[in-house]
C-alpha cells in the first residue's frame, strides 16, 4: 500500500510515496547500521544495505549539496507524518471493506444477466440492526417462490408496519408465505391487522405456544438465524446469513416441523385459538393445556410454558368446557382420557 505525504528536504516542500506496512516504523538491523552510518556522516553508495527503505519511508533524508550523505529526518515531524500515513491507509482500508457487499451485489447481478447460478457461500455474521435489515430486505425482495418465517418474539408495530408492504408484495406476485408465531401474538393488536391483509393476500399464518428459533428462508438459497452468546442468551442485534444450501435445506426442515405442529391462525375464524379446527373438538394450544393438567401442573406453569398468563389457560379450560356441555375440570380430564384427540399432535 502506497500513502503520499509531503517530507521537508532541506528547504524545500517535495511530494513522496511512502510505504506502510505492518511494522514501518521499526528499523532491520541492516537499516539500523545504515542509518548510524548516516548519523557519522558518512558516505553512502545507493546499493547501501535498507538506504533505499529508509528514504523511501521519509527516515533518511538526502542532503542536495553532498552527493551520498543522509541527514535523519526529525523524530517529531516523522513521527507525525507516519502516524498519518498509517491512519489514511486505515481509513482506506474501511472505506475499501464498507464496499465490498455492494460491489458483491453488482457481480451477481452481472451473473445473473448471463444466468450463471452462483456457488453457495458460507455463514456471514451480520453484528448491527442495519447490517441485518439491509440484507434481510434484499433478499426478501428477490425472493422467486417461498419466504419461510418464524417470529417467537413480539414484533414492534413499526417493525410489522414497515414490512408489510414488502411482504405483501411478495405474496401478491405468487411468492409462498409462511410465518409462525408465538400463541401470545394473537392478542397483538398490530399483529393481527398484519395476519389479517396478509392472509386475504394469499399468504399463511400459523401460531406455536412454545419456544422455537427465529428463522427467515428464501428459496431454500438464504437463511437467516439467531446468534447465541456464549452464556446461551441470544443476541438480539445480530443475526447470522448463510447461502449454504445443506443448512438452508435443515433449517426449512426445522421450519416445516414446527409448521405441521402449529395452529391455524385465520382471523375471520376468531382469535386466539378459540375456534377448534376442522373435525376435532379442541385446538393444539387446548390439548397442550390438557396434558400440562394431566400432568398435574399449575395454570401459571402451563401458561408460562405457552407464553400465556394463567388467565388465558383459565379461558381456554373454560371455553372447552362450554364447548363441550362440563360444568368441572374433573368432568372434562374424564373425557380427555378416552378421546381419541389425545393422540393428535
Amino acid at each position: 500500500m502506497h500513502l503520499q505525504f509531503r517530507k521537508r528536504k532541506l528547504g524545500f516542500m517535495a511530494e513522496q510515496e511512502i510505504s506502510i506496512g505492518p511494522d514501518t516504523s521499526r528499523l532491520t538491523e541492516l537499516e539500523l547500521q545504515t542509518y548510524r552510518k548516516a548519523l557519522q556522516g558518512e558516505v553512502l553508495a545507493p546499493e547501501e544495505p535498507g538506504l533505499a527503505s529508509l528514504v523511501e519511508r521519509g527516515i533518511l533524508l538526502a542532503n542536495t549539496h553532498e552527493q551520498g550523505r543522509y541527514v535523519p529526518a526529525p523524530s517529531g515531524y516523522l513521527q507525525r507524518h507516519l502516524t498519518a500515513a498509517v491512519l489514511k491507509a486505515l481509513t482506506g482500508a474501511t472505506e475499501a471493506l464498507a464496499g465490498i457487499p455492494a460491489h458483491v451485489r453488482e457481480l451477481e447481478a452481472e451473473q445473473q444477466v448471463y444466468n450463471h447460478s452462483p456457488s453457495p457461500v458460507g455463514t456471514m455474521l451480520l453484528v448491527t440492526v442495519p447490517e441485518v435489515n439491509a440484507e434481510t430486505i434484499r433478499t426478501v425482495q428477490g425472493a422467486e417462490f417461498e419466504i419461510l418465517t418464524a417470529q417467537p418474539g413480539p414484533r414492534k408495530p413499526k417493525v410489522l408496519k414497515g414490512a408489510l408492504p414488502r411482504d405483501l408484495q411478495a405474496a401478491q406476485r405468487g411468492v409462498t408465505v409462511r410465518t409462525i408465531y408465538r400463541t401470545s401474538g394473537r392478542s397483538n393488536p398490530t399483529q393481527r391487522d398484519w395476519v389479517a391483509m396478509m392472509t386475504r393476500a394469499g399468504a399463511q399464518v400459523r401460531t406455536l405456544g412454545e419456544d422455537f428459533l427465529r428463522l427467515i428462508i428464501v428459496d431454500r438459497k438464504h437463511a437467516f438465524f439467531e446468534v447465541f452468546g456464549e452464556d446461551g442468551a441470544v443476541q438480539d442485534a445480530a443475526a447470522w446469513y448463510t447461502q449454504d444450501r445443506g443448512v438452508c435445506a435443515a433449517f426449512a426442515a426445522h421450519f416445516h416441523h414446527q409448521w405441521e405442529r402449529a395452529d391455524p391462525w385465520v382471523p375471520e375464524e376468531g382469535e386466539g385459538g378459540v375456534s377448534p379446527e376442522d373435525g376435532t373438538l379442541t385446538t393444539k394450544m387446548q390439548r397442550s393445556i390438557l396434558r400440562g393438567i394431566v400432568a398435574g401442573k399449575s395454570y401459571e406453569i402451563i401458561g408460562h410454558g405457552l407464553g400465556f398468563s394463567s388467565r388465558t389457560v383459565t379461558a381456554q379450560v373454560s371455553a372447552l368446557r362450554d364447548e363441550l356441555g362440563m360444568n368441572t375440570v374433573a368432568q372434562l380430564t374424564h373425557w380427555w382420557a378416552t378421546s381419541p384427540e389425545r393422540l393428535l399432535p
